[in-house]
């Protein structure tokens, strides 16, 4: 951690040259004696990536950026904020510390945490940005967050694990091919602390994280503007019943949107199919990652269209509904929309079709629209249809 970076001459230059490119600010000579070059890039390129995903840390002046990889693993303030929302107890160790984020909510909501990290460079940086950020109920120890944890004698009243690979080759999706190994040390975690969160990446299969890990109470399916971020395992000790499923749709500007059942609960759940009515509802992709079909129209009242298309349909709006809500205008059996060749703008949506986006825009010189959308999907007749619809905003 190179501390003249936070120079203020060094720091108007950074703020000045913020709409440069990263890669030409690089390749010049520096202006700075103790400063370089690619350290200053570095600063400018994290600092613009910051600007949406963590605009608390972009508006602080005088934060200290690391390296862009820490960027781009680290939580985004909204899904972090969530995250300290499901702790319990005042206690807390955050045992994959990294650039701080999911630390500094964490403190907002416990009384002491404490930031583990293993690089020292990151660690320090961290400390940095949470003392500036105000946080003076964070500790910091710089190593194995395992060491810390069996050298610890203070109660643990929640500790946040998100594991990370052990090397880069291919994707993972074992808790067993991750550092720390949970699967080796959950019993030891569970003889510490009272509940552990664990996060996983978005793309692991919900039963087999559940096949690794016991005392599960609770996994929450995150995510924000229909993109599943995060899979959240909470694990509370001695917790034997059924797991909760829960589906987060997170928004910067309004407040969580929760849709729960019980895993398993889904299976007994009756659905029928239903003719295209006035309305069309496409769960968000939450509820789609945790499977929950049946439960989707049984809440919300809507019918399905078909056991592959997970879409749904009713003849009134529901302004609640967890997802992307659009009003029908027609629906054209996809034979006729052929030897129509109409001109469309519309953004092109494919569900249970054979056909990818693309190459229907493509075949039909389709234009761009934000406002009307263009389904191509199976109806509960099985016939291929088009269903021209206009988004609704919700």
């Amino acid at each position: 951690m190179n501390t003249a970076l936070l120079n203020a001459d060094v720091q108007a230059f950074i703020i000045k040259n913020l709409h440069s490119s990263p890669a030409d600010i690089a390749l010049k000579k520096t202006p700075f004696a103790t400063v370089t070059s690619k350290e200053l890039a570095v600063q400018i390129d994290c600092r613009k990536r910051c600007e949406k995903k963590l605009p608390l840390w972009f508006d602080t002046a005088g934060i200290y950026y690391p390296e862009k990889i820490n960027i781009e693993q680290c939580s985004s303030q909204t899904t972090a904020a969530y995250k300290a929302s499901l702790i319990k107890g005042q206690n807390m160790v955050d045992a994959s510390g990294g650039f701080g984020v999911d630390t500094y909510y964490f403190a907002q909501q416990a009384k002491t945490v404490t930031h583990c990290e293993l690089d020292t460079t990151l660690s320090h940086i961290a400390k940095h940005n949470l003392t500036l950020l105000g946080c003076p109920n964070v500790d910091f120890y710089t190593g194995d967050s395992l060491q810390f944890i069996k050298k610890n004698k203070q109660k643990i009243d929640t500790l946040f694990i998100d594991p990370s690979r052990r090397n880069t080759a291919g994707k993972v999706f074992k808790f067993a091919d991750c550092e720390p190994n949970l699967a080796l040390n959950l019993p030891f975690y569970l003889q510490k602390a009272d509940r552990i969160i664990v996060k996983a990446a978005p793309m692991l299969d919900i039963t087999f994280g559940l096949n690794e890990l016991k005392n599960v109470s609770a996994i929450h399916i995150v995510s924000v503007k229909n993109e599943c971020k995060e899979l959240l395992y909470v694990i509370d000790k001695g917790f034997t019943g059924v797991p909760d499923l829960v589906c987060v749709l997170l928004s910067p500007s309004q407040a969580p949107v929760l849709v729960c059942a019980k895993l398993g609960e889904e299976k007994s759940i009756p659905l029928s199919y239903c003719k295209i009515k006035q309305y069309l509802y496409e769960p968000d992709a939450a509820i789609l990652k945790a499977g929950l079909f049946k439960t989707v129209s049984k809440l919300f009242d809507v019918g399905k269209l078909n056991p592959n298309s997970h879409l749904y349909t009713a003849t009134i709006l529901i302004p609640n509904f967890p997802g992307r809500v659009l009003k029908i205008e027609t629906v054209i059996a996809y034979t006729t929309f052929e030897k129509e060749n109409k001109k469309y703008n519309a953004n092109i949506i494919c569900r249970n079709f054979n056909l990818q986006p693309e190459e229907i825009k493509k075949k039909f010189k389709i234009g761009n629209s934000d406002i009307q959308f263009l389904y191509f999907t199976t109806d509960n007749l099985g016939q291929k249809v088009v269903i021209v619809c206009e988004k609704i905003e919700n």
